[in-house]
């Protein structure tokens, strides 16, 4: 595989890109990355996710990991979520990453953390599940909705952010679309095979 990509002066360009220093170049690099969706830069995405040197790093390549396709991208972002010692900023990425692809699992792992000390995580993870549409997290985010005032820099409160969820979520269940995790469009079939034997 290295040696294919190699090959790709163009994809060896956007993943040292991707490590670099300057923000705006990071994130230009995560944007056409994610775009190409090569599978050969797959695996050097999800490095980058878990051994980044800098914060700005990773949280970069959990947002490149949003649309790439390959079966190793959701669990990746699935750990960043659940690592207690990453940083808030990485863990929020890949929870708003997941929004739009991922696995029976990943449900749960967003529900589980709607409890976390940090309020971007539990911000991106209510976002996350409202996008999901799970009727499963109704529960939680009424919680959230009720008692977490916390604001999140750049965006507003999380309690605001979980009453957008449960709109989004009960609109679904009044147009008789509401779903648990076990009837989200989003997680393919095979995915839910091997999330409901572990």
């Amino acid at each position: 595989m290295r040696n294919r990509l190699a090959s790709n002066s163009r994809s060896r360009s956007l993943l040292k890109q991707l490590n670099g220093h300057r923000s705006l170049d990071v994130y230009e690099a995560a944007k056409e990355i994610w775009q190409r969706d090569d599978p050969l830069t797959l695996p050097f995405v999800i490095k980058t996710l878990k051994n980044g040197k800098r914060v700005m790093n990773r949280t970069a390549a959990a947002f490149a990991l949003e649309l790439m396709r390959g079966k190793n991208a959701i669990p990746a972002l699935e750990c960043s979520i659940d690592d207690k010692n990453e940083h808030p900023k990485v863990r929020g990425q890949a929870a708003e990453s997941l929004a739009h692809s991922h696995r029976e699992k990943s449900h749960l792992i967003l529900i589980r953390n709607l409890d976390d000390p940090s309020k971007e995580v539990r911000f991106w993870c209510a976002y996350a599940l409202g996008e999901m549409r799970d009727h499963d997290a109704l529960v939680p985010l009424r919680k959230l909705a009720k008692e977490d005032r916390r604001i999140v820099r750049g965006f507003w409160s999380v309690s605001r952010e979980a009453k957008a969820a449960i709109r989004n979520i009960q609109k679904e269940i009044r147009n008789g679309k509401g779903r648990s995790r076990r009837g989200c469009i989003f997680c393919p079939k095979s995915w839910k095979k091997g999330a409901q034997g572990r």
